[in-house]
């Protein structure tokens, strides 16, 4: 009996990060009824360790119960996408305040995530998100000490990544992010945190502008 237990909570586990991704990479749109029977088949398990996981991603908010019994995923209207960002600037801003000198190598490894993004601005993949995500959560990490501040703000990012997604799917938007990448790390080079700051609140207004637009606008949600 531990056995079946404990199997289940391991496909249970799987299935949390592949509906995750699903979410993530616009496999399962905002909105969108989850067929739990085609989606089992998808992941290649039974309904129950999906059930079991589905209740898990509704804790996190990345999924809602229906009012059939079943499960669709969390559609944001812009009201609630503008507070997500409110309390990014808030949270990102204070870290940012909290970060003192930077080692040499972090700003090399940090202009090497970049580098690496700027050469998949003609070609958009899984990765790109990847290391956008590593440059950024890279930089609040070295505020020490505050890594409570940190995993919240994480949360935060991880409810948006569908409708950030509409932002980064233009080149010159991709662009953008690169140039804006540059400018956050000169100024971190330069221990300049007013810059730091102000380039950050320009660089994530750009993303907000563009998702409220689409969620404002009629027709499906990035659909």
């Amino acid at each position: 009996m531990p056995t079946t237990t404990s199997s289940t909570a391991s496909l249970a586990e799987r299935a949390v990060l592949a509906v995750r991704e699903l979410i993530h990479d616009g496999g399962l749109l905002p909105g969108q009824p989850i067929r739990q029977l085609a989606l089992a088949e998808q992941l290649g398990m039974s309904r129950v360790p999906l059930r079991e996981a589905l209740k898990n991603l509704q804790a996190d908010g990345l999924v809602t119960a229906s009012p059939t019994g079943g499960f669709e995923v969390t559609r944001l209207s812009a009201d609630e996408l503008g507070q997500f960002y409110l309390m990014r600037r808030l949270l990102e801003s204070e870290l940012l305040r909290r970060v003192e000198a930077v080692p040499a190598s972090e700003l090399e490894l940090l202009a090497g995530l970049n580098a690496r993004m700027a050469e998949m601005v003609d070609q958009p993949s899984r990765e790109l998100r990847s290391l956008n995500r590593e440059f950024h959560f890279r930089i609040f990490g070295l505020a020490t000490g505050l890594g409570h501040v940190v995993a919240e703000v994480s949360r935060l990012w991880d409810r948006t990544v569908p409708y950030r997604a509409v932002y980064s799917s233009e080149r010159s938007a991709r662009a953008l992010i690169v140039a804006e990448h540059d400018a956050l790390l000169a100024a971190l080079g330069d221990r300049d945190v007013e810059r730091l700051v102000e380039v950050m609140d320009g660089h994530r207004a750009a993303s907000e502008r563009d998702v409220v637009h689409v969620l404002t606008r009629p027709g499906p949600v990035l659909g």
